[in-house]
């Protein structure tokens, strides 16, 4: 682009000169207006902002000095090389001061006077370059601050503080709503357990382009990746937004299933919220919706076409129904038992029922949520690898997958990819009966304090009472009673020696609800009743 050019000067001839003897096209200026008099050129610079001004001192009315010092006063940034035919210091300090580029006197040599406009033509398109160049930055900063800060807010973390550039950290209090789309690849997580780092990112950026092709025409729109296989798309709920967000979803959507259709193990599914919000913390809220939408997927594919088109009548605010986070111990105990006696349907059906529950979670409790069945997962891996259900490579990867796991979903998907891992495992083979007696002290010795019964241990264990009674005392070399006493009072002890609890509170912590009987079965052991066991242990007799 060319750039622009005004002459001025009050000798008509040395203005001819300038116009015809200097290559201004081959230079790449173009001269848009000439002026013999400093008022005429301040109304001419008004109208076409030059970018290059060759101006004489000496001009009556008004100088070349007075005309810059007011052209700098309305903010005009041309570049000025000024023209004289006196040499005095006064004109060379006074231009310097008003960031005048050349003082050249008359006579001009005007060779010399065309090097200096090539080299102020080079220098003014570099300048503009590393200008245009530091907005575009801005520009991508700018947005990339927006997005940061809307990922953390999705991700429950906390605002950004940040204040360059110093408009961004307003934008998320901005007027403007925006409606969601949630798009998630169902099988992701479980499919790619085993792949490299690159691989991962090759397949996310891989993605990431197709969504950003598809959004492009949408101004205003952002696309936000706060967990793996699982992006947000955002887009201004101006007028006719119910139309794009369709439009978009189903781009998405057909995009990506032709993407996918070599590999049935992943599935796109997509939910379109139906609340425009601002970009507070509404919008988490309604991000929260939408996951808990993907954590009840179905396997009809026309449900999950027709979820991407009618759900958002379902994703109401305050709909879901706050359901407890915990796993319990019964729970945990159901998992180990249902490993060990190789039953997959009862252990499918455990890890629906739990999935169902962790979906209806409220969002201060997805992160107790997370943490349990990262919990169960290094239970149900250690329960694999005590029965030996399980490859030590595939186990290997199970690991490492766990460490990459970022979200509910991705939890609860290795869930289910372990399951299926362990039932392709599955055989003949059955737990020794080593493994069974290790597995019922195991599960005797912490029920201590439970009223702890023969058939509820056998049943644990999947065997019948009197087979469990019969292992149990030709490997342990005790009768079930006989071990449970002596595990008990090992433990009643333990606390008596180490403890101020009173003995009530030792027996009940042991098993025995009345103290008389306690203290009797501890004398019939010890020999000695329980207060006179601390005492001995606090004299040291």
């Amino acid at each position: 682009m060319n750039l622009t050019a005004m002459l001025v000067d009050d000798e008509l001839p040395i203005l001819e000169n300038l116009s015809l003897i200097l290559p201004w096209e081959d230079m790449g200026i173009e001269i848009t207006g000439t002026a013999r008099s400093g008022v005429e050129a301040l109304d001419k610079v008004a109208e076409c902002h030059p970018d290059i001004m060759l101006c004489d001192i000496r001009m009556p009315t008004m100088d070349g000095l007075e005309l810059i010092r007011i052209l700098r006063e309305r903010g005009e940034s041309c570049e000025i090389i000024l023209l004289t035919g006196y040499q005095q210091f006064e004109y060379a300090r006074t231009a310097i001061r008003y960031n005048v580029h050349e003082y050249i006197c008359k006579p001009i040599d005007y060779l010399s006077l065309e090097n200096k406009l090539r080299e102020l033509t080079e220098q003014i398109h570099k300048k503009r370059m590393a200008s245009e160049s530091e907005r575009h930055r801005n520009v991508e900063m700018e947005n990339w601050i927006r997005q940061k800060q809307v990922t953390d807010l999705l991700a429950g973390e906390k605002k950004m503080s940040m204040g360059y550039p110093a408009q961004a950290p307003e934008q998320l209090a901005s007027s403007v709503r925006y409606i969601l789309i949630l798009v998630d690849v169902e099988g992701y997580f479980r499919y790619s357990i085993g792949w490299s780092s690159d691989q991962h990112q090759q397949w996310h950026d891989e993605i990431l382009s197709s969504l950003r092709v598809l959004t492009e025409e949408m101004e205003g729109s952002m696309i936000i990746s706060v967990r793996k296989g699982e992006w947000g798309v955002l887009l201004e709920a101006s007028g006719g937004w119910e139309f794009q967000s369709d439009e978009i979803a189903q781009r998405i959507l057909l995009k990506l299933d032709a993407m996918f259709a070599a590999d049935s193990a992943m599935k796109v599914r997509i939910v379109q919220d139906a609340t425009p919000v601002c970009l507070d913390q509404q919008i988490a809220e309604r991000y929260r919706h939408c996951q808990r939408m993907l954590m009840n997927p179905s396997d009809n594919r026309d449900d999950i076409r027709s979820v991407t088109t009618s759900v958002s009548s379902r994703l109401q605010p305050n709909e879901a129904t706050k359901k407890a986070a915990w796993i319990t111990r019964e729970e945990l105990e159901l998992f180990t038992r249902w490993i060990r006696q190789g039953n997959k349907q009862e252990l499918v059906h455990l890890l629906h029922s739990l999935k169902q529950r962790l979906s209806q979670l409220e969002v201060s409790s997805d992160s107790i949520g997370e943490s349990n069945i990262r919990f169960l997962l290094v239970h149900m891996l250690r329960e694999l690898r005590e029965v030996d259900a399980i490859a030590e490579q595939e186990e290997k990867q199970f690991w490492d997958a766990l460490q990459m796991a970022a979200s509910m979903k991705e939890l609860v998907e290795l869930t289910e990819a372990i399951a299926h891992a362990w039932h392709s495992k599955q055989g003949a083979s059955r737990p020794s009966v080593s493994e069974l007696v290790k597995s019922a002290c195991e599960y005797m010795d912490t029920r201590l304090e439970q009223d702890l019964g023969i058939d509820e241990v056998a049943d644990w264990l999947g065997i019948s009472s009197s087979y469990f009674c019969q292992l149990f005392k030709s490997h342990v070399g005790v009768t079930f009673v006989e071990y449970m006493t002596h595990k008990r009072m090992e433990s009643a002890a333990l606390l008596l020696s180490t403890t101020e609890w009173s003995i009530t509170a030792i027996g009940e912590a042991t098993g025995y609800k009345e103290r008389r009987y306690f203290s009797k079965v501890f004398h019939k052991h010890f020999h000695m009743k329980p207060s006179e066991y601390r005492q001995s242990k606090r004299t040291g007799t």
